[in-house]
This record gives C-alpha cells, sequence and structure tokens, in this order.
C-alpha cells in the first residue's frame, strides 16, 4: 500500500554556529543558522510496530546537520542545504527530502531576521 504524501518526519529551528559565507569576512568567525529538515515516509509500519528500525530516525537526522554545518565550511547556502540533503538521502533513499537553511543575523541592508535557501530532493529511484 502506498504511503500519505502527508507521512513526514521533520526537524524544525535546528542551531548550529558555523563558518559559511560568500566573502571572506563572513567565514572569519562562526555565525549562528537555523536548519528546518522534512522527510517524505511511510510511517504505517512504525505507526504500528512503535520500532525505531521502521521510521527515519530524526536523531540521526540532527547529527548529519550538525556535523556538516560546523565541520565544512561552504560559501554558498545551497551548497550547505545540497550537501545535507544528499546526505540524508543516501540513508533515507525512498524519501524525498527538504532542506530549508537560515543564516541569522546576515549582514545585510534593513538588517533582515535572516535569509536563506531551501532545497527539495525528490525520493530516488530504487
Amino acid at each position: 500500500m502506498p504511503h500519505s504524501p502527508t507521512d513526514a518526519v521533520f526537524v524544525r529551528g535546528l542551531e548550529f554556529e558555523g563558518n559559511h559565507g560568500y566573502y571572506e569576512e563572513e567565514r572569519k568567525a562562526p555565525r549562528r543558522f537555523r536548519a528546518n529538515i522534512e522527510l517524505s515516509a511511510n510511517l504505517r509500519e512504525a505507526s504500528l510496530s512503535d520500532a525505531l528500525g521502521d521510521t527515519v530516525d530524526y536523531f540521526q537526522i540532527c547529527q548529519v546537520v550538525v556535523k556538516i554545518g560546523t565541520g565544512q565550511t561552504f560559501k554558498l547556502l545551497e551548497r550547505l542545504a545540497g550537501c545535507i540533503a544528499d546526505t540524508i538521502q543516501d540513508e533515507s533513499p525512498a524519501s524525498s527530502v527538504t532542506v530549508e537553511i537560515e543564516k541569522l543575523g546576515p549582514p545585510c541592508p534593513g538588517v533582515p531576521q535572516c535569509c536563506g535557501v531551501r532545497i527539495h530532493r525528490p525520493a530516488r529511484a530504487i
């Protein structure tokens, strides 16, 4: 039975510090970033079994985001988001993945709260 398109596992508001930014000045000192992640997933088995092995573990999603966000440096948020999406999807290829990255307090005119990107990867054919 196909899963409902509304079945999803998500992480919202995950914050980390990283040295990302197009300009060298932005990469000199860590800045705050926020990530929102959503994976489509067939949650039917997990809803019946109550077993972690039947779902997508959001703890592992958090580990991936923080490891990439703090351990690597990217000029573009698009590249950071793409790397996170691809890494998550390597573990869950049957799920579509949406990654939203926000740079908090970016150095922009008008002092926006945040600026960011959203990347979507459809489920891979398996």
